[in-house]
């Protein structure tokens, strides 16, 4: 199983931009890039603090996704 991240589908579709992502979480543009591409996470407080700012759930910052070997 893989997690594929919606959390720049989401930016995209609603007020916020990764720059204001840069500026809330207090991280670098590299980082919230690797949130959306799926290739480093948010902590677990990271996850609900941005769950809570885009208005879904946690569940909803992720797809889970099989991958056959």
């Amino acid at each position: 199983m893989k997690l594929k991240s919606n959390i720049g589908w989401l930016i995209d579709k609603l007020y916020y931009t990764r720059a204001d992502l840069m500026r809330i979480f207090n991280k670098f543009r590299n980082t919230i890039s690797a949130w959306c591409a799926s290739k480093s996470y948010p902590n677990t407080l990271g996850l609900f603090h941005l769950a809570d700012l885009l208005g879904v759930k946690v569940d909803d910052l992720y797809d889970v996704i099989t991958v056959e070997d």
